[in-house]
Parts: C-alpha cells; sequence; structure tokens
C-alpha cells in the first residue's frame, strides 16, 4: 500500500480517530473530551465524504447511549477497561453488506482455536526487547511477512517513532538474526496494552515463538504498572487465536470486517486478560 492509504490520525472535536480506505473505516480510538453529539455527527459526515462502509468506536461503557440510539450495535468489550469500567467496541455499518453478523465458518475456527490447548509450555527461545539498532532487520522480517498491514511497518522509520513513543517491540533471534517480532502498545491512561504485530518467519514457525513473546511482553508489562492487556486477532488464524486461548485470555467478540492485513479486510476476534 502507498503512504496515502494508511490510517491518518487526527483529533476531531477533542476526540481522536483514525481513517483510512484501506480500512476503509473510521476508528474512534479515544472519545477524549468531545462532545458524543457533535461528534457522531462528524463522525458521519466525514464517513460520507470518503464513502467509508464501517465505523467503530472503542469507548466506556457509560457513554455508549448516544451512540446505541445512533444506530450503533456493541461487536465486544473488555470488563474493567477504564478504572473499572467496561471497555466497548461499537460498529455502524454505512455499507450494509459489510455487516457480517452470522459467521459460522469463523465460529468453527474460534472453537478450533480452544481446543486441543496444551498448558503447560516451555520455550527455549530467548525473548529480548528490541532496540534502535534492531529497526532494518525488523522491518525486513515485517516486509516478508505480511502482503499488507494497518501501518506501515516494513518502513523503519515508522518504527523508530513508535518505538519511541508508547511501543515497546520485542524479538526472538537465531544466530544473531531476528525470527519473530511482536509488540506491547501501551496506553498510561487506561493502564492496558495491546499485545500486537506478532510475526513470524516461515522458516521459524511451530516452535512456539508467539506463545514465548506473549509470555514476556506481559511480565514486561506487568512490571511497568500496566494492569489489561489484550489482542484484536485475525479470526481467520487458528494458531494465533489459539496463543492466546492457551494464556488464559478470554474472548471478547468479534469485529466484522474490520481490519486490512495480509491484501484484505479481515474480521477480528478481540481477546483480554487481567494481569494483576
Amino acid at each position: 500500500m502507498t503512504r496515502a492509504q494508511f490510517d491518518q490520525q487526527l483529533n476531531l472535536l477533542g476526540a481522536h480517530i483514525q481513517h483510512g480506505p484501506a480500512n476503509d473505516r473510521i476508528y474512534l480510538i479515544s472519545l477524549g473530551n468531545a462532545s458524543p453529539g457533535p461528534l457522531l455527527d462528524a463522525l458521519n459526515a466525514l464517513a460520507l465524504q470518503h464513502g467509508y462502509g464501517k465505523i467503530i468506536a472503542k469507548l466506556p461503557e457509560h457513554k455508549a447511549g448516544l451512540f446505541l440510539a445512533y444506530g450503533f450495535s456493541e461487536e465486544a468489550r473488555i470488563p474493567n477497561f477504564y478504572q473499572g469500567q467496561d471497555a466497548v467496541f461499537l460498529a455502524r455499518y454505512q455499507d450494509k453488506t459489510r455487516q457480517f453478523r452470522n459467521m459460522p465458518e469463523l465460529d468453527t475456527l474460534l472453537e478450533r482455536a480452544r481446543a486441543d490447548i496444551k498448558p503447560d509450555f516451555h520455550s527455549p527461545a530467548e525473548v529480548s526487547r528490541c532496540r534502535e539498532e534492531d529497526l532494518p532487520q525488523m522491518a525486513r522480517l515485517y516486509a516478508e511477512v505480511f502482503p499488507s498491514y494497518p501501518f506501515p511497518i516494513e518502513d523503519p522509520e515508522f518504527l523508530r517513532q513508535s518505538m519511541a513513543s508508547d511501543v515497546d517491540y520485542f524479538g526472538i533471534r537465531q544466530q544473531g538474526r531476528l525470527i519473530a517480532l511482536a509488540s506491547a502498545e501501551k496506553d498510561p491512561k487506561s493502564l492496558s496494552a495491546e499485545m500486537t504485530d506478532f510475526a513470524t518467519l516461515p522458516q521459524a514457525r511451530g516452535q512456539g515463538c508467539a506463545r514465548a513473546l506473549l509470555a514476556h511482553m506481559e511480565q514486561a508489562i506487568l512490571h511497568q504498572g500496566y494492569r489489561t492487556a489484550y489482542t484484536i486477532a485475525r479470526a481467520v488464524s487458528v494458531g494465533m487465536n489459539r496463543t492466546f486461548a492457551a494464556a488464559d485470555y478470554r474472548y471478547g467478540g468479534r469485529l466484522h470486517l474490520n481490519t486490512q492485513i495480509g491484501g484484505q479486510i479481515e474480521s477480528m476476534n478481540l481477546w483480554h486478560k487481567l494481569l494483576v
């Protein structure tokens, strides 16, 4: 994808949003100090301007009423995300054909992910936090693993900027070469972290890299005072969903046709875990 296709981030009437043509949606990340009524009108106008098929909003449950009255419906939630308040993920579909509610094939994959879990896991892999000198290798690995992604993670400069903010990257190496990566995208306000950007080179798969990375990242953010870990995983990936199910994450719902990844817009499963 070209840089112009990736989501733009901006402040809209005091709220933090992302929007872009690749995901064909608007994502309200944080309500901030925005007034819901005017914000909803502005979100609708922006969606009509760009022809987006979906608006999705993450917000505290007690702020959901006006969104629900505006035609949004709940797709997922994380309990006790905002100092005792649940976070709800609400969606409204401008393109009704995208509202894909009956998905027996994805439900079947979810059940497969929950089955045959081996709870005792000990990986010989050594996980370490990535540094600025790792950026070129990180970008090459992500470019090799993902044909497309919601953000330009194959760009070392993008990785540098995210690393300088609240994103911690972790990797596994063999003979000095990175073979697997993941990141913890931290939110100091909610004391939560999204466990994301998992990527393993094809020749290193089946070795438990994702589970090793996840276990290490949980301990790293717990020591920094974070309370909640969550992920938004590709619903079609039995292995990725099994990784979180095996680590005692709870299934929180599905975001329908939500994210451009692997060359197409896919549905995503939400998993969450209270660390303390």
